[in-house]
């Protein structure tokens, strides 16, 4: 059996959609008040469809005219406003989250967090729900500068071993499972959409069923 289970945060762990897209939200009209980036009129489908990507994954995608410069520039200020929203209480634990974590962590399981969010923000959500102690390691691309989720979860087998599992539900999930040659479920209810997480082995339609997945597919 297969003892190590890394899981995504947004999109799997914790439903982060309206702070997340909130603070996008300010940054993109920062960028836009300091001259960095003219008006692209984006609306909300656009800001979740970057929600769980690398950093500048999603804003080369929303500011296309934006130099590596002003990307740089606009890191620490989503950062700033995501702080925020977390302060004023945005987002929360998908349904059965911390009772399906105590149980995998009962049955044996060791857990672990594998993150594109930044290095403060990531702690802070998983601290704020109660969840640190079910944990053995919270890992962001940020805190590591491992480039890309595929070398942060590389991160994590050299840390806890190779008998792991992936469980997200963005392509970037999956992709970092695969490319370090692990099972990967596909979270149909977090952010990704159907297309993305059907390359996942398995797909589970909410997280209480991850443990009952894992038995019965011998992951």
């Amino acid at each position: 059996m297969r003892d190590v289970l890394i899981f995504d945060m947004d999109g799997t762990l914790f439903d982060s959609r309206q702070l997340l897209n909130q603070a996008i939200d300010n940054t993109l009209q920062y960028a836009v008040e300091q001259d960095l980036h003219e008006h692209k009129g984006w609306t909300e489908a656009d800001r979740v469809a970057v929600i769980g990507l690398p950093f500048y994954d999603a804003f080369q995608w929303l500011l296309p005219e934006a130099s590596a410069e002003t990307l740089e520039m606009l890191e620490p200020v989503l950062d700033r406003f995501i702080l925020h929203e977390m302060d004023n209480g945005e987002g929360s634990l998908y349904e059965g989250v911390p009772g399906t974590l105590q149980q995998l962590k009962d049955e044996g399981y060791r857990l672990y967090v594998a993150s594109n969010g930044n290095a403060e923000y990531v702690p802070s959500a998983i601290e704020r729900e109660g969840l640190t102690d079910l944990f053995e390691g919270i890992y962001s691309v940020q805190q590591y500068q491992a480039v890309s989720k595929v070398n942060l979860v590389r991160l994590i087998l050299d840390d806890a071993g190779r008998d792991a599992v992936m469980i997200g539900d963005r392509a970037s999930d999956i992709e970092a499972g695969k490319e370090n040659g692990l099972p990967v479920i596909g979270c149909r209810f977090g952010f990704g959409s159907e297309e993305e997480v059907s390359i996942a082995d398995e797909l589970v339609d909410e997280f209480s069923g991850i443990p009952a997945l894992l038995k019965e597919k011998q992951l």
